[in-house]
């Protein structure tokens, strides 16, 4: 997604219901640990979003969004 352009607060909870399910699945404790912690990565910056709509987050988040959106666009498209 080299031309990703943030969708804002809907990118981000694409990502979150696609990285929920994955948790959901998943039985190794380590990899639920991780999940977890990029679930709570990005509900933080929903929390930012909703203190201030015109918050945008760094380019390191959004790099790592971008391949999420991507991963959840591909995990709804083979549903």
């Amino acid at each position: 997604m080299s031309n990703y352009e943030f969708g804002g607060r809907a990118d981000i909870e694409k990502a979150l219901d696609m990285l929920v399910n994955l948790d959901n699945v998943q039985n190794n404790a380590i990899v639920v640990l991780e999940i977890d912690e990029e679930i709570a990565r990005l509900q933080l910056e929903l929390d930012k979003i909703d203190a201030d709509p015109s918050y945008v987050p760094d380019n390191d988040f959004l790099e790592v969004l971008s391949g999420y959106v991507e991963r959840a666009d591909d995990w709804n498209n083979n549903k």
